[in-house]
């Protein structure tokens, strides 16, 4: 075991800083650069080196150190030092929570890793007349498509030009990036079948459900007002 020979003190070093936590020994009397100064020289002359022995001499250094500054500095209130050491505690504890996620990790051998999906509370609002009812709403779109009717009336093999949602969601924006009401009669007229008409309608629903615009109707079968949000 290595010892420390200096004018106050001859011995092993962990002694010494049990002398001095137990305050029979004054840290400000050690001359610590002596201490590291003998440790030095007692390395350099072994031919193998303890890793474990060299860090416990920097663990025991390192709380010297602090004891002797300590002691020197001005005095630090208990609470302060209290909240000082409590901060260092919940560190120490992170990061030994942080070292077994490590090692489960490296056990199951999977190195690929997302963030967990974070739930989102999503409001969804419709703002239909009072006297419109969630069971209107069926009758109101069936009544669109009869009003279609007259507008497919080409034999079967003729193709039409196909029409997708997403490209009634963006013609919907355009039309109200320029003003801020229009009516569906409006989408109606401009409808070339009736496959673009159910697009048009569901690209409206689809806009309130993402709060973009607002929908209102005075009665049932009339008008629909589209205002943008």
């Amino acid at each position: 075991m290595y010892k420390i020979k200096i004018e106050k003190f001859a011995g092993p070093l962990d002694l010494l800083l049990q002398l001095i936590e137990q305050e029979k020994l004054e840290v400000t009397e050690i001359a610590l650069s002596q201490v590291t100064d003998q440790y030095i020289e007692y390395i350099e002359k072994l031919e193998n080196r303890d890793p474990e022995e060299l860090s416990d001499f920097l663990v025991i250094a390192a709380r010297l150190l602090y004891l002797k500054s300590k002691a020197i500095l001005p005095i630090i209130s208990e609470e302060e030092d209290f909240d000082d050491l409590e901060k260092q505690l919940k560190i120490y504890k992170e990061f030994l929570d942080a070292t077994k996620k490590v090692e489960e990790m490296l056990k199951l051998q999977n190195f690929t890793y997302s963030r967990e999906r974070q739930k989102i509370d999503l409001v969804v609002e419709f703002s239909p007349a009072e006297n419109i009812k969630k069971d209107n709403l069926k009758e109101i779109f069936l009544s669109v498509l009869k009003r279609l009717d007259p507008l497919v009336k080409m034999p079967r093999k003729m193709i039409e030009r196909s029409v997708s949602l997403r490209q009634k969601i963006l013609h919907l924006k355009e039309l109200l990036s320029t003003r801020k009401k229009m009516s569906f009669k409006e989408l109606f007229d401009q409808a070339e079948s009736r496959t673009e008409v159910i697009m048009s309608f569901l690209a409206m629903l689809e806009l309130v459900k993402q709060k973009h615009l607002t929908v209102k109707q005075g009665n049932l079968f009339e008008d629909i007002h589209i205002e943008k949000i």
